[in-house]
């Protein structure tokens, strides 16, 4: 008998190419691949609407051809069936009948319809249907009436989103939602008392009740502090004092929005609790009392509060690091201990009457540790305050500040806007290298004198520069040719002598040249200087001593048209 005789090296072939076959059939198995019957579906949904015209329609774009063509839908890798479905803004109308294909995607578990408008709204009993889903998004479809009772069977809802609709009536068809985490009702008409029920689903973490007409009643003193709401959304609705002490209630509430009650009763926020709170925000309610015991604020924002005076229990936050009280009643001396909070980074104080600094004001600011500081329509009188090289906003504009710009403002790594204007500061502009971080300078109406510093170099990052209605002299600086940012250069208004500035002609960005009333002269036209200025949209050179004419095709190379901008919207704005 012969004996098969195998060499290793076969052996070690043969293995090899069981491995590679079965790697190559296991890989192509666990490729996602959506089922046929789930494609049907999803092309008979398409049909189901009219389309409207818009730039952009995921639906529009499905074909049975290409599975990548499924724009906003997600097939499960393992099942092949639709999981998701988002269909944000799709241009869908019509009417989404009770018995529409979307309602056979059983396994849906991410619905997104909003900004979607039908023609009736009988589908959403239907919904229920869809018992997998987790995430359901119905905002800015102009829904109206009351929730549909058969919600109650979503149970497995963790996020539910109606905002900017036009929902009413009674909140009872969500309290059965016990894994709702994240419940968005924002901008509806439902009005009446806030329940508990709501407040305490036991999984519930964010809550947006805002831009409604709710009043807070007798109803909502019995919440349960064992609730887990730690965001909690009630501003623009009707609520006074009394809701207070039931929210206080709710321990773990770590960020809470009142803003702009709409309720003849000051609310005396006095005494409560809230030691988990880390953000506040009452702007635009009026207060009467104010008096937080929460350790971890971080964030607290009082402006238009009708509030005469700083809330002493401020000096003892110490982890604030955001603090508004603007457009309030304040008048006379900031207090000396504001600017010792350990935490404190930005700090609004603009439209209220102060008018000083309690304590040294020179050196005030030096060693603080905010970052942005608005001062902007107070009375401020006397020297502006030398501020700490850590500044990335500083806003003093109208007050009555006097005195040079100090100097501290030429060792400014991280400035980005400065503004000083209407004020009465006096003396020339500093002979100092500005900040490369430096976006926004506006000193217009003051009463500068001296030359504009030739002092802007290729590192800048300027992006509006306005010096307009001072007493400026010289010529303009040739280094303002470095600012390849530039967008806008306002100097009306001073004592410039110079001729018109062909040598800006080729900034990149440059869009508004503002020269009115100087004393600019010479020609603004001329064949060795051919403009190119190439986003150019508005100049002004009106009142000053320009001569010559103007060819007729002058303006035929810039390629923006230019444009009349009204005075009052001239200024540049920063945000």
């Amino acid at each position: 008998m012969v004996k098969p005789c195998f060499h290793v090296s076969s052996i070690s072939s043969f293995l090899c190419f069981l491995f590679v076959t079965g790697f190559f059939v296991k890989s192509l198995v666990s490729l996602p691949f959506p089922r046929l019957d789930q494609i049907d579906i999803l092309m008979a949904l398409k049909n189901e609407f009219q389309i409207l015209k818009c730039d952009y329609s995921k639906s529009k774009s499905w074909t049975r051809k290409d599975v990548k063509s499924f724009d906003g839908v997600k097939f499960d890798n393992e099942t092949g069936v639709v999981t998701e479905l988002v269909l944000f803004g799709a241009c869908l109308s019509g009417s989404l009948s009770a018995n529409s294909s979307l309602f056979r995607l059983h396994h849906l578990r991410y619905l997104d319809l909003s900004f979607n408008y039908f023609d009736s709204f009988s589908f959403l009993p239907e919904l229920t249907k869809l018992t997998n889903l987790e995430f359901l998004d119905l905002s800015y479809m102009g829904l109206a009436g009351e929730i549909p009772t058969s919600f109650s069977s979503l149970n497995r809802l963790t996020e539910l989103r109606l905002s900017n609709n036009e929902l009413i009536g009674s909140f009872s068809p969500l309290y059965n939602l016990s894994k709702l985490s994240s419940l968005y009702l924002s901008d509806n008409h439902f009005s009446g008392n806030i329940p508990c029920s709501l407040l305490t689903l036991p999984l519930l973490f964010d809550l947006d009740l805002s831009q409604n007409h709710l009043t807070d009643s007798l109803e909502t003193m019995n919440c349960s502090s064992s609730s887990k709401l730690a965001t909690l959304d009630l501003s623009y609705n009707r609520l006074c004092g009394r809701i207070l002490e039931p929210l206080s209630k709710l321990t773990s509430l770590k960020y809470l929005y009142l803003i702009s009650q709409n309720t003849t009763d000051p609310i005396n926020f006095v005494s409560l609790g809230f030691k988990s709170l880390e953000e506040l925000d009452l702007s635009g309610t009026a207060i009467s009392r104010l008096s937080i015991g929460s350790p971890n604020l971080g964030m607290l924002l009082l402006n238009n509060c009708s509030i005469n005076e700083f809330p002493t229990f401020i000096k003892n936050l110490r982890n604030l690091d955001h603090l508004e009280v603007a457009d309030n009643r304040l008048k006379g001396e900031v207090p000396k201990w504001l600017w010792s909070l350990p935490s404190l980074n930005v700090l609004s104080l603009s439209h209220n009457f102060l008018d000083s600094f309690e304590g040294s004001p020179k050196n005030i600011l030096l060693n603080s540790s905010l970052v942005t500081l608005d001062l902007n329509s107070n009375a401020f009188r006397g020297s502006l305050p030398i501020i700490s090289p850590r500044f990335i906003y500083m806003i003093a504009s109208n007050n009555s500040f006097t005195g040079d710009i100090p100097l501290s403002l030429c060792n400014q790594s991280y400035l980005s806007v400065l503004d000083l204007s209407h004020n009465n500061f006096s003396g020339s502009i500093p002979w100092c290298p500005i900040s490369s971080s430096l976006q926004y300078l506006d000193l217009r109406n003051n009463n500068l004198t001296g030359r504009l510093p030739d002092i802007f170099d290729k590192s800048g990052s300027l992006i509006t520069l306005d010096v307009s209605h001072n007493q400026i002299t010289g010529k303009l600086p040739r280094s303002l040719t470095n600012l390849k940012n530039i967008q806008f250069v306002n100097v009306e208004s001073n004592r410039i002598v110079d001729t018109f500035p062909f040598w800006l002609k080729d900034l990149p960005n440059l869009k508004v040249i503002v020269l009115r009333s100087n004393m600019f002269h010479g020609p603004i036209y001329s064949p060795q200087h051919p403009l190119s200025f190439p986003q150019l949209r508005m100049v002004d050179i009106s009142r000053n001593k320009f001569t010559g004419r103007l060819p007729h095709d002058y303006f035929v190379n810039w390629s923006k048209p230019l444009i009349s901008i009204p005075r009052e919207e001239r200024g540049p704005q920063y945000v």
